[in-house]
């Protein structure tokens, strides 16, 4: 829990002011393994050093599109590309192998990515239950998507976490940028959204700035065990 404290004071705390940069590794656990292999990645990482300016999160996948084979995922993320460089290069050794070993026929890795964000607040909110929106942006819209997204943060004020980033390794079919909220339950993440005319209008602006954006799918992820 300290470790967590001190991460979010080192997280910007207002727009644009600093990248926070992630992995995940997204995995498939079919029905009948699920038991053992949550025991055996909570076991692995809860026994390893982790870097106190890097944070490691193990959660569930229940709603997802119909082609997303992942059932969960291992994120990794850090305000230094450095510290989770070197701590995704220390994951290695007899324990890195052991682990392994006994993973095999308990989880399939469906996919690994990584990237940054560039704009988010409310960092001190993060919840439990988080969404990620996933558009097809080209390269050179990046900017404008960024700034749409940060002109709608003036006006709307989600109680959770929210951030907007791009994916820099692994993404697939154009996949290109993110927007990520966090909520604290289910129940405020089916009310998430605007709440009055002047945020409706709000959001009705952003969608005509990235009209450029593909929307793709949408993942909603629920936190299992934060390391």
């Amino acid at each position: 829990m300290k470790k967590l404290i001190y991460l979010f004071l080192a997280f910007p705390l207002f727009m644009g002011a600093q990248d926070l940069y992630w992995y995940d590794v997204m995995l498939e656990i079919p029905r009948e393994t699920r038991e053992s292999a949550e025991t055996l990645i909570k076991d692995y990482y809860s026994n390893i050093d982790i870097p106190l300016d890097v944070n490691l999160s193990f959660s569930r996948i229940p709603l997802k599109g119909e082609n997303v084979e992942a059932t969960h995922m291992l994120s990794m993320f850090s305000t230094s590309a450095k510290s989770l460089a070197n701590f995704r290069g220390s994951l290695s050794g007899e324990k890195w192998n052991i682990y392994t070993s006994g993973m095999q026929g308990l989880a399939n890795v469906t996919s690994s990515m990584a990237g940054n964000v560039l704009v988010g607040m409310n960092y001190d909110k993060a919840g439990p239950l988080g969404q990620v929106w996933i558009f097809k942006v080209h390269a050179k819209d990046t900017g404008k998507f960024v700034e749409a997204f940060a002109k709608l943060m003036k006006t709307f004020k989600p109680t959770g976490l929210i951030a907007n980033g791009q994916f820099t390794h692994g993404n697939s079919d154009g996949e290109s940028m993110f927007v990520y909220g966090t909520s604290k339950d289910l129940t405020e993440a089916f009310s998430t959204g605007p709440t009055n005319k002047k945020e409706a209008d709000a959001f009705q602006t952003f969608f005509n700035e990235i009209s450029f954006a593909e929307f793709s799918q949408s993942q909603t992820r629920v936190l299992i065990k934060q390391f």
